[in-house]
């Protein structure tokens, strides 16, 4: 019984594959052409957009510049004890870091003079 079901089962995938060979690649181009030909009406029919005016660009402008004063009325502005804090922090950090790369490369300066003489 199990093995009439393998059977069955490889007959069926067998009549896929065969299906799928059948169909040609030019079937698959003929579906294709009439998408491209909507895309090329779709853009030559787009139309034209007219010019905004002075008067609504500048209205444009002024909203943008109103949404940008919003926008700073909610920032965290730091005080200047803050400030000095987060800049000496940032001195200390790089002061650190080209110590670090200071002593490796010179560690690997005379590793390279010491192979190469």
């Amino acid at each position: 019984m199990a093995v009439q079901r393998k059977q069955i089962k490889k007959v069926g995938a067998a009549k896929e594959i065969a299906a799928t060979r059948d169909t040609s690649g030019a079937e698959n181009k003929k579906d294709a052409a009439p998408k491209d030909a909507a895309k090329a009406q779709v853009k030559k029919e787009s139309p034209k957009v007219p010019k905004a005016s002075f008067s609504d660009r500048a209205g444009s402008v002024r909203r943008y510049l109103r949404g940008v004063q919003n926008e700073l009325k909610k920032v965290h502005w730091p005080t200047r004890k803050e400030v000095v804090t987060y800049t000496a922090v940032v001195l200390v950090s790089v002061a650190a870091v080209a110590a670090v790369i200071w002593v490796l490369d010179s560690l690997l300066s005379l590793g390279v003079s010491a192979i190469v003489s």
